[in-house]
């Protein structure tokens, strides 16, 4: 009995020294600080969700989870980061849905692939974006932006803010699904974008809500259309594009966090408990609520859905604008 108990324990201890130190570390997750890195420079949307995230998320795990603005290469240096680390649940990426849902097909050699690499926590955020002119556009809805750009093929353009944005995408899919043409003007930024709607050096564009609310109380642009499946809270009294005459139309924009592949199961089912108690939260609601947003904290299996889902309509679209990027 005493060789069979000596034996017995030896073969665990041999287990326990070949096992993976993540999967023996997992019980204890976390016990030290949590990476939340993300594409872009601070100030931005995804910034305050990833700020307000974590202070929920560092109060509820006690542990510090640290927030690192990555931009560049149009979310690949993040995206670098991340999965150079250990994928132990210490180092986490938080996405704009074009990072998961664009560049794969926009850019022909992408270091990354969303579905291989990564796995889905949650989509802790979405927002409707509208569709807006200047006003002196010869249209007040929808209908009749169609129709003066069928009258008047080539003669509207539109503000861009960067191949691959939902600026650039979701007029590029209003014009394939209305048949009009519309002209692509690129700006740098959605700033200088803006400024020239309102001047009227560019016709329409499409932008977030807030400072869409802002220049049309100023009678400075018009608000023609709200772009997701429902209408605003901020406007409810502008409609979806889809009520206004392109049914199917939808381009919300979303942000969600994602954990390297190969992460550990009990570390993701923590993360999922603990990421989707923390957009419950009353403090992450009106955070979100002030700029817009709106609250979504899904489930891991309803982030990978759309994600799949969203990934084959931009792919149409950039397909048949031959949009990609070297």
């Amino acid at each position: 009995m005493k060789r069979l108990t000596a034996v017995s324990l030896s073969a665990f201890a041999l287990a326990s020294i070949l096992a993976p130190p993540h999967i023996t570390r997992a019980q204890d997750y976390p016990s030290h600080a949590i990476r939340l890195v993300l594409p872009q420079p601070p100030g931005g949307a995804i910034d305050l969700i990833a700020r307000t995230v974590a202070e929920r998320l560092s109060a509820q795990m006690r542990q510090p989870v640290i927030v690192e603005n990555r931009p560049g290469a149009n979310g690949g240096l993040a995206v670098g980061d991340v999965l150079r680390a250990t994928p132990d649940g210490y180092t986490l990426f938080m996405a704009v849905d074009t990072n998961l849902v664009v560049n794969p097909t926009l850019y022909r050699d992408l270091p990354y692939d969303p579905f291989r690499d990564f796995t889905p926590i949650s989509i802790l955020a979405k927002t409707e974006l509208v569709l807006v002119a200047n006003p002196k556009v010869p249209a007040n809805n929808v209908r009749e932006l169609i129709a003066y750009a069928k009258a008047n093929p080539g003669k509207l353009n539109y503000a861009s803010i960067g191949l691959g944005t939902q600026a650039h995408l979701g007029m590029e899919l209003f014009k394939l699904m209305t048949n009009t043409q519309i002209t692509r003007i690129d700006y740098r930024g959605t700033a200088p974008a803006m400024t020239d709607v309102v001047a009227g050096r560019s016709d329409v564009m499409i932008t977030g809500p807030p400072s869409a609310k802002a220049m049309s109380e100023g009678g400075k642009l018009k608000l023609l259309a709200v772009t997701g499946k429902q209408r605003h809270r901020l406007m409810p009294d502008v409609p979806t594009v889809d009520e206004s005459g392109v049914p199917g139309y939808d381009v919300t924009g979303w942000f969600g966090i994602l954990a390297p592949a190969r992460t550990p199961k009990a570390v993701l089912d923590r993360l999922n408990v603990e990421v989707h108690k923390a957009a419950s939260t009353e403090q992450f609601r009106d955070k979100m609520t002030n700029v817009g947003l709106d609250v979504v904290g899904n489930a891991p299996a309803e982030m990978l859905a759309l994600m799949r889902s969203d990934t084959d309509k931009w792919a149409a679209v950039i397909k048949a604008t031959a949009a990609k990027i070297q």
